[in-house]
């Protein structure tokens, strides 16, 4: 008897109902599943879960010394100009240390005048009225005492009782003066400008 002959009579007594043909194709259908699924490689995914777990704790050993040792930020200490207001420009010249000059002319009627020592160094005289204000300061030095940053696009040097004088402002009306003698250092702003010839008369 032939292999294939033994092979075909043995199958004929095999009874196959349709309960174990069902779950032969069940039990293939898993096979598949597996064999082409996420399962395919089991290692590769243990090794992930493991380097994910190794990351998460050398993240928290980094983060844990910060968190513990946090501090909140100190506040910025902000320190005021010590400044005091006199009564006249004779207490004025006592507050700063030397006399206080202010020999211009303003082109508006002063309502009001109001006196400054920043630092007993420095002297600001405060004008205003008609709607406008000017600044004057005095100061030890030849730096520039105006404490105004901004960017004017006209610039012009004017000559008064010799001394150069420095005019800054836009659309030809000049809003700064500033200018130094060798030993004091002033300022002057108006609001609102004029013209450079108008500083002639006031200075």
């Amino acid at each position: 008897m032939t292999l294939e002959k033994a092979y075909d009579e043995i199958m004929e007594k095999v009874k196959v109902t349709p309960e174990m043909r069902q779950r032969v194709l069940e039990r293939i259908a898993r096979e598949n599943a597996v064999s082409f699924g996420v399962e395919r490689f089991p290692a590769l995914r243990k090794y992930l879960s493991a380097a994910a777990c190794l990351i998460l704790l050398l993240a928290g050993t980094v983060a844990l010394p910060r968190l513990l040792n946090r501090t909140e930020p100190e506040p910025p200490v902000l320190t005021a100009p010590n400044i005091v207001e006199a009564a006249s420009i004779q207490e004025l010249s006592g507050l700063v240390g030397f006399e206080v000059t202010a020999d211009f002319s303003l082109p508006f009627e002063i309502e009001k005048t109001a006196y400054y020592s920043y630092w007993n160094e420095m002297a600001e005289i405060e004008y205003s009225g008609a709607g406008c204000s000017a600044v004057y300061r005095q100061s030890p030095g030849t730096d520039d005492n105006s404490g105004d940053y901004n960017i004017y696009s006209d610039t012009a040097e004017i000559v008064v009782n010799d001394l150069h004088v420095t005019l800054k402002g836009n659309g030809g009306l000049y809003v700064l003066a500033t200018w130094t003698d060798g030993t004091y250092a002033y300022s002057l702003s108006i609001s609102p400008g004029v013209s450079a010839e108008d500083w002639h008369t006031i200075l």
